[in-house]
């Protein structure tokens, strides 16, 4: 079955689908995953991804789709199998590449197919500091930002993404931060859907812990006032709460500096790890839709 799927670019893709599925569906049993980890699985189905998405970019992309999309779903949950040794089978960044291509050329059509690379993206970077180095290393960060905007489960997808490259540390939320991560955050923060907005301030809370600078830029671009919108929200509540920012009426005029804000960061660190450990899952992998 294995072997069918992955050859379906030179055979026809008509049974290749049909087995994909049949694939994926025995992936959602966990009856025999070790089994198609041993049978080395995941580096097959990747190495068709790449295959899929260089034929897309550089044909016609119909009818692709219906593939496309099981190959993503078998990823996807094969990564979030918990079995030893199953997150080092695939370290290539041409799969991010890969990835994109497949947004990029789906995107209006199918964009269905966005949720389910995201899907796979988002499990790639759960707690593997190789993909989360290339999404950033690639210069990949720009089209995951333009993605926010597109449908409340896109967005949060998005934010996950980023949660999980933040978690990896000051480095990272240094280069987000760089990398002007800032003004999406506060479009973000406008909406009124709390799902997405609470993902917002987990990945903010994640970027003032480990990178105070992002906090001065996020207090001189307005963020305390996107922040005191969301203080009424129950929801919401405990994470404005958290906020490493003093209330409005006791910020200086002026604002705060960066040696100011850097102190406000150092002394809101216990405060922000207890939310985030009520609010962060360790492990952000997830099985995607069955």
């Amino acid at each position: 079955m294995l072997r069918l799927v992955c050859s379906s670019l030179k055979s026809g893709t008509g049974a290749a689908v049909e087995f994909a599925w049949c694939l994926h569906y025995i992936i959602c049993s966990h009856t025999a995953n070790a089994i198609l980890l041993s049978l080395g699985a995941m580096p097959a189905l990747a190495s068709l991804l790449l295959d899929l998405a260089s034929e897309i970019s550089q044909s016609t992309s119909e009818g692709l789709e219906l593939l496309v999309c099981p190959v993503l779903r078998c990823l996807s949950n094969l990564l979030a199998e918990e079995t030893v040794g199953c997150e080092v089978q695939i370290q290539d960044e041409r799969l991010l590449v890969a990835l994109f291509i497949i947004l990029q050329c789906f995107f209006q059509e199918h964009p269905f197919i966005v949720q389910e690379c995201l899907w796979l993206l988002n499990n790639l970077t759960a707690d593997e500091p190789f993909f989360c180095s290339a999404v950033l290393t690639l210069d990949l960060l720009p089209a995951l930002l333009q993605l926010l905007p597109c449908s409340q489960t896109v967005s949060v997808l998005v934010l996950t993404v980023l949660c999980n490259i933040a978690e990896k540390g000051p480095a990272y939320c240094q280069e987000l931060h760089r990398q002007a991560m800032i003004p999406p955050l506060l479009g973000t923060l406008t909406l009124t859907d709390s799902e997405v907005v609470g993902q917002c301030l987990e990945l903010l809370h994640l970027l003032f812990l480990h990178w105070p600078e992002a906090a001065v830029d996020f207090v001189s671009q307005g963020g305390q006032r996107a922040l005191e919108q969301h203080r009424s929200t129950p929801e919401l509540q405990e994470r404005v709460m958290l906020s490493p920012f003093p209330p409005p009426a006791l910020v200086p005029q002026g604002g705060i500096n960066r040696s100011q804000c850097a102190l406000l960061s150092r002394t809101a660190d216990l405060g922000m790890v207890r939310g985030l450990t009520a609010s962060c899952k360790p492990q952000r992998k997830a099985v995607g839709p069955r």
